[in-house]
């Protein structure tokens, strides 16, 4: 876009309430528009491909360079509005969880027990940049609004027009501009004559009426198809076959055929040898996982507008929220066997060295659906109490150094309530498995039932007494956790690194105490032959499934694992999210990716859509 020469009007859209402020200008100029006017709020307004997210991109670098700005100024800071509810959050709340989830030291908390976050947003010191307002599901539209007219916070709003259609005069927003079309000397100016697009270029100008002539600049208007139009002539196309198309094409067919060939070009190992060998998967791989990855935003914001759904967002790739659009019961299922199979292998090994050989099968079929079965149960109830937290990414980092004594107490004291009584909701759910399992043994053996009773009691105080253990050992490990350094920026990558190694201290504490805490006990009371492998399998199987619970163990487990296993994903999923930002398919916004475009999301997640079909309907 650089060099574009489209300018700004003022737009009549909900601006009934304000005075007509002198807006018009040049997209580089848009930080002195803002502050020509001094007005705390400001609405742009645009076309798909309009360049709105570039511009207030721009617009946020030009603040932050602005000497005169800088110290002055409230901070711009660029959010994506797709996953805002505003039926259940407040603007005010949803923007301080935003910053304190993409900075996390933003998450600490001041003497008056406001956090930095909310002391920000409060005081006024962080311009709100809101982008894509019409991302937002369309129920969600008139509350949204409601929440910006009051709000007094400075804002930058970003939408199409159709967002804003139903808005009447008497509900004005605030003053706003207006991005204008390219124009054909924009065109020619960034495709190069030279390439192949001389002749389809003076057919666009020559003012003829052809109608293929005219769909055509009706498409190439928009700096996102400018960019496709690019694409497409360096993947291989010609120019002169986009008139052809055009004959016997709508507008929206021209700009799918553009679109469509995007990741093919961008995946084209001669276009792009610039791109590390080990990074350069065929454009038909990328283009199924990146479809994968579309449907999984767009089934995210499909459920998002069921009653009572929660909204997660229709524009962030989370890493912990990845493969969430399995079924519930097909992650409990996928999660518990994980735990079972990794335990009950390890402990029927172990008994097969030091006892029966003979046994060892039957230990192994019991531990993997004993222990499968309750780690299954507190996946599913973990995933239902959204207030546990269990699987958001944790904003603390592991250091043995940095913080007094106090600070430690007194966080290792906060942590103490919530983590023992989720060790204790978890023993009673092991409790209750064990125990009614030996139960229903024992009445197999027509034992009597006082005696199948007391063996029902003694798994659940066992349960209970475990998970009381389990708290309190994760309790202390925080200790251990501190608040992230201002000057560390946090991408999908770090904060995933850092959830990595909280996640394994804990496991491995609480894996360590539990295991020689309880095959102590089994060797006093049952000797040292059953002792052992009880002691490793409870140490193993409560590592395992307390990493299982946590934001990073469940992305271990389904998008690690699993989802390359069904062949939805690849398997270095880190790097190809990486190289797919690199290539300019997705962008990076503080702790998450988003698809470049929403366009390009919709598309890639229509052909995965209809490949599934395909394949299905092949297959029966």
């Amino acid at each position: 876009m650089t060099g574009r020469r489209d300018g700004a009007r003022e737009t009549s859209a909900a601006l009934a309430n304000a005075s007509p402020p002198d807006l018009a200008g040049l997209l580089k100029n848009i930080a002195a528009v803002y502050l020509k006017e001094r007005r705390s709020k400001l609405l742009v307004l645009g076309r798909a491909g309009s360049g709105k997210t570039v511009l207030i991109r721009r617009f946020a670098q030009a603040q932050l360079e602005d000497p005169d700005w800088t110290g002055k100024g409230p901070v711009p800071v660029i959010f994506s509005l797709g996953s805002w509810d505003p039926t259940s959050t407040s603007l005010r709340d949803w923007l301080i969880d935003r910053l304190e989830r993409d900075h996390p030291f933003l998450a600490r908390r001041l003497p008056y027990k406001r956090t930095w976050a909310t002391e920000l947003i409060v005081s006024g010191d962080v311009l709100a940049i809101l982008d894509g307002f019409d991302e937002m599901a369309e129920d969600l539209y008139k509350p949204a609004l409601r929440h910006l007219r009051v709000s007094n916070l400075p804002l930058l709003l970003t939408s199409r027009h159709e967002a804003l259609r139903g808005v009447k005069p008497s509900e004005g927003l605030f003053p706003g501009i207006e991005l204008t079309d390219l124009t054909l000397d924009d065109c020619s100016t960034r495709l190069d004559a030279s390439t192949g697009w001389a002749p389809v270029l003076d057919r666009l100008s020559s003012h003829s009426g052809e109608p293929a002539a005219a769909r055509l600049a009706a498409v190439l208007t928009t700096p996102l198809m400018l960019t496709m139009a690019e694409a497409f002539h360096a993947s291989g196309g010609d120019p002169e076959s986009l008139l052809k198309l055009a004959e016997c094409s709508s507008p929206d067919a021209l700009e799918k055929r553009l679109l469509d060939a995007f990741v093919p070009r961008t995946y084209d190992p001669i276009l792009n040898l610039s791109v590390p060998k080990r990074r350069r998967w065929s454009a038909e791989r990328a283009g199924h996982w990146l479809g994968y990855l579309a449907t999984h935003l767009k089934k995210q914001k499909t459920d998002a507008q069921k009653p009572d759904a929660h909204v997660i967002g229709a524009q962030d790739i989370e890493w912990w929220q990845l493969g969430t659009t399995m079924s519930l019961p097909a992650r409990m299922v996928v999660s518990g066997a994980l735990c079972g199979l990794v335990s009950g292998t390890v402990v029927a090994l172990v008994h097969a060295l030091i006892s029966d050989p003979s046994a060892a099968l039957l230990t192994m079929f019991l531990n993997v659906l004993g222990i499968g079965l309750t780690f299954g149960l507190m996946h599913g109830f973990a995933s239902k109490i959204e207030a546990s937290g269990a699987f958001k990414p944790s904003r603390m980092q592991i250091r043995v150094r940095g913080e007094s004594r106090g600070v430690r107490a007194r966080r290792v004291g906060e942590s103490l309530l919530p983590r023992v009584g989720g060790g204790l909701t978890g023993g009673l759910v092991f409790g209750i498995v064990f125990g009614g399992g030996a139960a229903v043994y024992a009445m197999l053996l027509s034992y009597p039932w006082p005696l199948v009773a007391l063996l029902f009691g003694n798994w659940l105080l066992a349960g209970l007494l475990l998970g009381l253990a389990v708290g309190i050992v994760l309790a202390l490990v925080a200790w251990l956790e501190t608040d992230t350094k201002p000057e560390e920026s946090v991408s999908a990558t770090d904060l995933l690194r850092t959830n990595r190694t909280i996640v394994l201290v804990q496991a491995a504490a609480v894996g360590l105490v539990l295991g020689l805490g309880y095959g102590t006990a089994v060797t006093h009371f049952n000797g040292f032959t059953l002792g052992l492998p009880a002691g490793i399998g409870a140490g193993l199987a409560t590592a395992v499934g307390v990493g299982t619970l946590t934001a990073w163990g469940r992305w271990v487990v389904l998008v690690r694992l699993w989802l390359p296993l069904s062949r939805r994903l690849p398997w270095r999923v880190n790097a190809f999210l990486d190289d797919a930002r690199f290539r300019g398919v997705l962008r990076q916004a503080g702790a998450v990716y988003q698809f470049r475009h929403a366009r390009l999301r919709d598309l890639l997640a229509e052909a995965h859509r209809q490949h599934e079909q395909s394949t299905e309907g092949g297959s029966q």
